[in-house]
């Protein structure tokens, strides 16, 4: 009997070994997901499946399978994974931008390891800010296991994810409150998914015939039906050994920062090396205003040229003239590698940010719309400090309006940093980013009048080129694109989702008040720290 119970007990720790080897054993609830194309492809947080050594799929029904991490987006905590199957049942996807406060939303997720969805209706309390970056708080039920499930708006469509990247300023947030990622910033990701169709997204297909005819709309119980078939719960088997799952070898990676890029770290070939320069502790002072002297002679040369032509400078532009300067870096970001060698044409570009009474010129004449919260603008105590609160195409309109246009990335980068590639405006320490802290933190918050930091002057005269607010410029992002620029006149990607920011709020870290580091963004998104300049062809 007792070698019978010995024998079991061995046949019993075999099978359970055997088991823990084979699919569906040890997965453990992690998260919540959502179908965004029927032929397998999730979207969830990023942190759900972090360090994961496998993770499975649950579809309705109770369908699993193993999924493989196609992109991640770490910034915004965001990953996309696929699933070997087709014919599944994805969510609409809404239009972020439209997403106003108190408007009704609906989370659906499956909370401490449910087996079956839980729905739980909600508004939108606030959209908080962070940098450029968004989150919707919302005031429905979040719990764990909600992370990385979809947030949907009362039409069904998916317009963010739960996340838990971001707090409650208080630093404590209160119960029932949760943070939702606007889904225009997955759609980097969902460039990975062949012949996605971006052209449907805000535009849910109608209504079957059939349903027509009868004379009914969809009730909520069919919305909410939908919004359950297409979430998922997420299982993983986490890595003993703190092993990331990567993304698939040749898979780009969507979102600010992320990931390490597939090009070669080799500049356009130049007279010479392009070299990004070192970190300094203090400039030296000698250096810098030399450089800034040959700048300021080369400019006095080529506007005594242009004068003989009969070109006047714009009033408030400063002139760019021909030459090359390095763009990029080789250290930092992967989307600003590698350090590189371009030849631009002349250009003038605005010494200072659109201001606010610049801006209500243009209003006044009918052509622009006004800023999307006019608080700061319509203030008597701000007509000198930069427009904010407009999106990409507020700030196009203007400036054509002005008989202008927007920088392009490589013109910012140039305007900002000057021939030699440094690394800010003023050269490559940090000590003046410590500095201005410091008086910020002794004085009010927010933006400043323009042209009053002149130690933050670029080496050309251009001031608040980082610091003061993010800018627009005219470029379409494409992560990858340094590969392929062209090495004259380059005018960025011919299409694209987001477009470019540059600049940087004093709120920032160095490294993204640097003036080669690249943000991006919805063109329609607009907020406090957000503005532009111009800039024009030299005839």
């Amino acid at each position: 009997m007792r070698r019978a119970l010995l024998v079991w007990l061995l046949l019993w720790i075999a099978g359970s070994l055997e088991a823990a080897d084979g699919p569906g054993s040890l997965e453990k609830p992690a998260g919540t997901g959502v179908i965004v194309h029927s032929e397998g492809y999730v979207l969830t947080a990023q942190h759900v499946v972090g360090n994961a050594r496998r993770i499975v799929v649950v579809t309705s029904g109770e369908f699993r399978a193993t999924a493989l991490l196609v992109a991640a987006d770490p910034d915004h905590d965001l990953a996309l994974l696929k699933m070997e199957t087709v014919g599944l049942s994805p969510a609409p996807i809404g239009y972020a931008g439209a997403v106003k406060l108190d408007q009704e939303v609906v989370v659906v997720g499956f909370p401490f390891g449910l087996r079956e969805p839980s729905i739980s209706h909600g508004r939108i309390s606030a959209v908080r800010t962070k940098g450029i970056r968004r989150v919707f708080q919302i005031d429905a039920a979040v719990n764990p296991g909600n992370s990385g499930g979809p947030l949907f708006n009362g039409r069904g469509e998916l317009i963010g994810l739960v996340t838990t990247k971001f707090s409650h300023p208080s630093g404590i947030v209160p119960e029932g409150m949760g943070f939702a990622m606007p889904i225009s910033y997955a759609l980097p990701l969902l460039a990975n998914i062949p012949e996605f169709d971006f052209s449907a997204i805000g535009k849910r297909p109608p209504e079957p015939k059939a349903k027509r005819r009868k004379g009914a709309n969809r009730t909520a119980d069919d919305v909410v039906g939908a919004m359950s078939r297409t979430t998922v719960r997420i299982e993983t088997v986490r890595s003993t050994e703190s092993t990331v799952i990567q993304p698939s070898p040749g898979d780009s990676r969507g979102g600010r920062g992320t990931g390490e890029s597939g090009r070669s770290p080799q500049g356009k070939s130049g007279p010479m090396p392009s070299v990004e320069p070192e970190p300094s502790a203090k400039d030296d002072a000698d250096a810098v205003r030399r450089v800034r002297d040959e700048l300021a002679s080369a400019q006095r040369k080529e506007m005594q040229v242009l004068e003989k032509k009969g070109v006047q400078e714009p009033e408030g532009m400063v002139l760019i003239p021909v030459g090359e300067f390095l763009m990029g870096a080789d250290h930092g970001p992967p989307d600003a590698r590698p350090i590189h060698r371009l030849t631009l044409s002349s250009y003038w570009i605005d010494r200072h940010e659109v201001t606010n009474s610049d801006y209500r010129r243009c209003l006044s004449d009918g052509v622009c719309t006004a800023p999307k919260d006019r608080q700061q603008f319509d203030d008597p105590q701000h007509p000198d400090h930069p427009v904010t609160n407009v999106t990409w195409k507020q700030a196009y309109t203007y400036c054509q309006w002005r008989g202008g246009r927007l920088p392009t990335e490589a013109e910012w980068e140039k305007a900002a940093r000057g021939p030699e590639g440094w690394r800010y405006p003023w050269g490559n320490s940090e000590e003046p980013i410590k500095t201005r802290r410091e008086r910020i933190a002794a004085g009010p918050n927010g933006t400043t009048p323009v042209g009053i930091a002149n130690d933050t002057l670029s080496p050309y005269g251009a001031h608040d080129m980082v610091g003061n607010v993010w800018e627009w410029v005219k470029d379409w992002y494409a992560e990858d694109y340094y590969a392929a620029m062209p090495s004259l006149d380059p005018q960025g990607p011919l299409r694209g989702t987001f477009r470019v920011l540059r600049g940087g709020d004093w709120s920032q870290s160095p490294l993204e008040l640097r003036a080669s580091f690249r943000a991006w963004d919805d063109m329609t998104y607009w907020g406090p720290t957000l503005g532009f300049r111009c800039a024009a062809d030299v005839p």
